[in-house]
């Protein structure tokens, strides 16, 4: 979203939830963007809020403004905000005008993120035209100058980290913002087209591996981030993988994986999975499955067919970077 923001210079309203209490449809940090022209990016509610912020944001345009609104949906009332909502809970929401000064704070985001480093975004909820952001090795870019206590040697790979803290006189929002997760995907059969789409949708970038040209090409993976074709098991070497990336293994080809799941096996990453049974996955392994790896592939939803597993896998894959994988 921060890279649609930069790319485009018509005026926009930045529409973020700082603060929930009780139950909503999003959490704090959920983001949106209110275009002049009408266009809308991102959803800060179940459909319900849409409007009303749209129509809030309309005076914004071009001026630097900044407010905050409160939605009350826990009214059962009809005339109220939770008619049809589903939820009980309060939802603040801070919207801004991105002027220049916030696009150079954003910029600074982007950057952080494309060397794939998580980075903190504060803003003042007393002095609107204090905020800034700081890098988990503590260099701060802004006007704001409160110090945030950052821990940033304990962060949990893609954990919602969002708070506002009382600092002093200061009321301080602060979001941790991730870099775009990113999924490698071996194996360019017909069942990888669904996973690579599906993933896609939700936000994974996506990269292709494959030996196979007529497979593995811009027609059957659209979406797809980048697609490299020759010696897998080579170019997997070549590959520089982080923490935060997620595998997922599916050659059919059993001494291809053999070879390159003892390659990954080295790399410490976000989520390792393996398409096949669990006496296929022990037998690549020697007889021992080991803890990193996901095997069967996917959350057990007795998925059946190329369509069904791709949402178990990409069920699976949201539930480890949100941390709640059993």
């Amino acid at each position: 979203m921060i890279k649609m923001v930069l790319k485009d210079y018509q005026a926009v309203v930045l529409a973020m939830i700082v603060k929930v209490e009780g139950s909503s449809y999003r959490k704090e940090g959920s983001w949106m963007l209110l275009h002049e022209n009408g266009v809308r990016i991102g959803m800060i509610s179940g459909g319900c809020l849409e409007n009303d912020l749209y129509s809030r944001a309309t005076p914004l345009f071009r001026t630097g403004k900044v407010e905050t609104v409160l939605y009350d949906l826990s009214s059962e009332d009809d005339l109220g905000w939770g008619r049809g909502v589903g939820c009980n809970g309060i939802v603040t929401v801070l919207i801004r005008d991105i002027d220049n000064d916030f696009r150079h704070i954003l910029d600074i985001v982007h950057n952080q993120l494309l060397a794939n480093k998580p980075t903190y975004l504060l803003q003042s909820m007393k002095n609107f035209s204090q905020y800034g952001c700081i890098t988990p090795e503590g260099n701060q870019f802004g006007k704001i100058q409160s110090k945030v206590p950052l821990n940033s040697n304990n962060l949990v790979p893609f954990q919602r980290n969002t708070a506002q803290i009382n600092l002093g006189e200061e009321m301080v929002y602060f979001q941790l913002i991730w870099p775009q997760p990113h999924l490698y995907i071996i194996g360019a059969g017909v069942d990888a087209r669904p996973l690579a789409r599906l993933s896609s949708n939700v936000g994974y970038a996506v990269h292709l591996f494959d030996w196979r040209s007529s497979v593995c090409n811009e027609v059957h993976f659209p979406t797809a981030t980048s697609i490299q074709i020759g010696d897998v098991a080579k170019l997997i070497y070549n590959v520089k993988f982080s923490p935060l990336d997620s595998v997922v293994l599916m050659t059919h080809d059993f001494q291809l994986d053999y070879q390159i799941g003892r390659r990954l096996l080295e790399c410490k990453l976000l989520y390792f999975g393996i398409l096949g049974s669990k006496k296929r996955t022990k037998r690549l392994f020697d007889g021992e499955l080991p803890n990193s790896v996901h095997s069967p592939v996917g959350l057990s939803i007795e998925a059946d067919g190329p369509e069904e597993i791709a949402v178990s896998i990409v069920a699976e894959l949201i539930a480890v970077r949100r941390g709640k994988a059993t």
